[in-house]
């Protein structure tokens, strides 16, 4: 079981437990009715010389917890107005993550280290591929866009970049006695925006803006593809990406701290 979640899910899960902080009697009330209404029908139907009606009783009560949790959540969202912003970041995330998967089974990508939290942001995915040096991807689920979120979106992915660039650069010097590391090499950050949602359609594919490049999530792996750049070493790579990792729980750690003492 992995020791972190993505800044999205953390995010949701926050504001899911101060929802229900804000809102205990309602929901407390709610999940009384629920409890009473499966008391009572059990009861007329274990009453019943029904063959099966043990099995009824089990299939209604699962189906009556669905539908609790089901109304509790959907309340949940339609009166916390970032909490449905924040599930859309954690579906772009994960959508990202399975075709960076894919992409690794290519052969296209030595590894990928998620959820980097920094002091200025989150870095949703640093990518070490082979051969395209690293790649900073920032995913975004819109069902819209337009000029002013464009620019937005490179702004930030431009800041992502900036970031991974430093934080590499401070590894590899950590590293500086590595005899597998050419240390005469700068270390290449590539930015590109990751698009989910009706949104991936209204990008033209391969567009790019201050050297950001937008892609849509459904061809990132063509994307990876294409790269063309140095090959990273094996050795390298996986140096960085066990040391992005390291960092990263470090990271999570204290983000966890802080978070609690907002909650």
């Amino acid at each position: 079981m992995r020791s972190f979640q993505p800044f999205p899910r953390r995010e949701l899960k926050r504001l899911r437990r101060r929802w229900l902080r804000r809102n205990w009697g309602i929901v407390a009330f709610l999940l009384v009715g629920f409890a009473l209404m499966a008391a009572l029908v059990s009861f007329g139907v274990a009453m019943t010389g029904l063959a099966g009606r043990w099995y009824v009783i089990g299939v209604f009560h699962a189906g009556l917890l669905a539908a609790a949790l089901h109304l509790v959540n959907s309340a949940f969202l339609a009166h916390e107005a970032s909490a449905v912003w924040q599930l859309r970041g954690a579906w772009g995330e994960e959508n990202t993550r399975s075709e960076l998967q894919r992409a690794k089974r290519r052969r296209l990508v030595w590894g990928w280290v998620d959820s980097i939290t920094l002091q200025g942001g989150d870095l949703d995915h640093v990518v070490v591929t082979r051969s395209g040096g690293i790649v900073v991807l920032d995913s975004k689920w819109r069902s819209s866009i337009d000029a002013d979120a464009v620019v937005e979106m490179t702004a930030s992915a431009k800041k992502a970049a900036i970031r991974a660039q430093g934080l590499a650069r401070s590894m590899l010097k950590s590293e500086r006695g590595a005899k597998h590391r050419a240390r005469a090499q700068p270390v290449n950050v590539e930015a590109a925006v990751v698009l989910w949602g009706a949104a991936r359609e209204m990008v033209k594919d391969g567009r790019e803006m201050d050297g950001v490049q937008f892609v849509d999530g459904r061809k990132l792996v063509d994307w990876l593809r294409r790269l063309d750049g140095p090959p990273v070493p094996s050795d390298a790579a996986k140096d960085l990406l066990e040391q992005l990792t390291a960092y990263r729980t470090t990271a999570f750690k204290a983000a966890g701290l802080r978070e609690a003492e907002r909650a």
